[in-house]
């Protein structure tokens, strides 16, 4: 019944025969910012959501980083890898080398050998830092020249033992 009367009353803009073009280009204009606008909206929240993800991901792969044990300087690059090995290497050589000698310690052999204590623990104070603040220059450069110096301290303590048996070769020579 509604719907007879509705009809009825209106039905002289029922019977349009012309479009009305104006109203109807005005509602397609109207759909169409719509849809931009929900597309740049949709664009946002997705550039949003990727922005947020890469942080996200940087974030846990630097703690992952600074987690990780770091137990010497072959870990950080290939290039110190290879300069800590070769440091390694005549440390070792040099060590062998004085164990191998023969003869009375030096007095100051104790003072020399405490130097090396105390460079073992200036090495691990480095790897911890770079453990907790990630890659730092200068930490690398105190670790490379920890191991300078224990090659001189080692090349000490060879150089004392050796003086320390002349001296002892000198004294029996005189005493015959």
């Amino acid at each position: 019944m509604k719907i007879e009367e509705y009809i009825q009353k209106n039905r002289d803009k029922l019977d349009v025969h012309e479009p009305d073009t104006n109203e109807i280009w005005k509602n397609i204009r109207h759909s169409i910012d719509e849809k931009k606008i929900r597309r740049i909206h949709a664009f946002r929240w997705i550039a949003a959501s990727i922005l947020v993800f890469l942080l996200v991901g940087t974030l846990i792969r630097h703690e992952i980083i600074v987690q990780k044990q770091i137990t010497s300087l072959s870990q950080i690059s290939n290039e110190l890898a290879e300069q800590e090995n070769e440091y390694h290497h005549q440390v070792n050589q040099k060590w062998v080398e004085y164990s191998e000698m023969e003869g009375n310690p030096s007095p100051i052999e104790p003072m020399l050998i405490e130097e090396l204590e105390q460079l073992d623990t200036i090495y691990q104070k480095g790897l911890n830092d770079i453990k907790q603040k990630g890659y730092n220059e200068r930490a690398v450069v105190i670790l490379l020249e920890t191991y300078e110096k224990r090659l001189r301290i080692i090349e000490k303590l060879i150089y004392e033992k050796q003086k320390q048996t002349n001296y002892e070769n000198k004294n029996r020579k005189v005493e015959i």
